[in-house]
């Protein structure tokens, strides 16, 4: 589905340390696209016209169409006045239309308003965004969430206004989607350590195109429930050795609509009587924060490395995304495995290492093609380096 509005400039904001990836996802996506543009934690695009695309990108944290932008941001609380009515002055109404072609919106909209500063100034969010809000409600026939210090007035906003102050400018945006991409309607039933599901996307992206996938340590379910909405039709298996986190699987996978074969197993052990090696083993093991090892692992996750050869095919691949303080990619060198790929990125607050590494005795495997080319582009325009940042 597309709109009739101006060309627009759109900005996808994602995890750091995954833009590489994000924007070949994007490019893939939206064949239409022009001038990405790379920075961290940021891809820009243009597109003729909004596209529905943008709605299912999986790797994205979210996406937001730009309204324009103003000068005058000042660094006063003076300035505050002048600028919101400028941001109000600008094409609301057809980026508002826009929105509207892609998903429902009501007439008489709540609306909500978000400031991200950079900088020292004398004013804070708050006083931009009621300052925004006050005077953009009224045109777009809606009403103004109010935001303060204790929190936000009660609704659920129907259009999110993103406003982005650096250095005397003002850059105005609207949500594309009714709420952030990264939050996932499936994912209702989650327990401590749950995995962000744009970081779950982005293993199952790396996987490549997968027949069989199996996670070892589930959790919740995102990473085999992103691995069998990316490869409809594969066998997904996936187990953890807690219960409770099991059926947390279970039941986000049927709100999903995806079938992944779920059962409790100690992950060192898991697979041994579940039929055929898989192509991609895709897991996120504990980082031993909000989730300890338990069983075989408790003490160290070497008897599941030792374990992985033989849960895949030849030619089959580790994806992981570990917490970076275990040192994962050096501990799989130890144990023989090719790594193809170990790169930082920051998740949670906190960084974290992902590795695509072969078993001993196989090359390390490739990066696809398109995420090798955009990796490369990151790196030479300085959003990342080949470790990551």
């Amino acid at each position: 589905m597309a709109d009739a509005t101006p060309a627009a400039r759109v900005l996808v904001r994602c995890v750091h340390g995954l833009e590489w990836l994000c924007a070949d996802e994007i490019g893939a996506a939206l064949p239409a696209a022009g001038r990405l543009e790379l920075a961290r934690r940021e891809i820009t695009l243009e597109l003729p016209v909004l596209d529905a695309a943008l709605l299912a990108l999986r790797t994205a944290d979210d996406a937001f169409v730009e309204v324009g932008q103003v000068g005058g941001a000042g660094t006063t609380k003076d300035s505050v006045p002048g600028f919101a009515r400028a941001i109000a002055a600008l094409p609301w109404a057809d980026r508002v239309a826009g929105v509207r072609r892609l998903r429902p919106v009501p007439a008489a909209p709540l609306v909500d308003v978000v400031t991200t500063i950079e900088g020292r100034r004398s004013y804070n969010r708050f006083a931009v965004e009621n300052a925004v809000g006050a005077h953009l409600a009224p045109l777009v026939g809606g009403t103004y969430l109010r935001r303060t210090a204790a929190g936000r007035d009660e609704g659920t906003p129907d259009l999110t206004v993103r406003i982005f102050v650096r250095g005397d400018t003002a850059v105005a945006t609207l949500r594309v989607g009714a709420a952030p991409l990264h939050r996932r309607a499936y994912k209702q039933d989650t327990g401590p350590g749950t995995l962000h599901p744009p970081a779950a996307a982005a293993l199952a992206r790396l996987a490549g195109p997968v027949s069989r996938v199996l996670d070892p340590f589930c959790g919740d379910g995102t990473i085999a429930i992103e691995a069998a909405l990316a490869n409809p039709g594969a066998l997904v298996r996936a187990s953890d050795a807690d219960p409770a986190r099991v059926r947390n699987a279970e039941a986000n996978a049927e709100r999903a609509r995806v079938a992944v074969e779920f059962s409790r197993a100690d992950a060192a052990v898991a697979g041994r009587d579940a039929g055929a090696a898989a192509d991609a083993v895709v897991t996120n093991p504990p980082w031993n924060l909000a989730v300890d090892g338990a069983g075989s692992v408790r003490e160290s996750l070497g008897p599941f490395w030792r374990r992985v050869p033989e849960l895949l095919i030849p030619g089959g691949r580790l994806v992981a995304l570990t917490e970076a303080g275990l040192e994962v990619p050096d501990a799989l060198r130890h144990a023989g495995f090719a790594v193809g790929l170990a790169t930082r990125i920051r998740i949670a607050g906190r960084v974290a290492h992902v590795v695509v590494a072969a078993p001993p005795g196989h090359p390390a495997p490739d990066l696809p093609a398109g995420a090798a080319r955009w990796r490369d582009r990151a790196v030479a325009t300085g959003v990342t380096t080949r470790s990551g940042f």
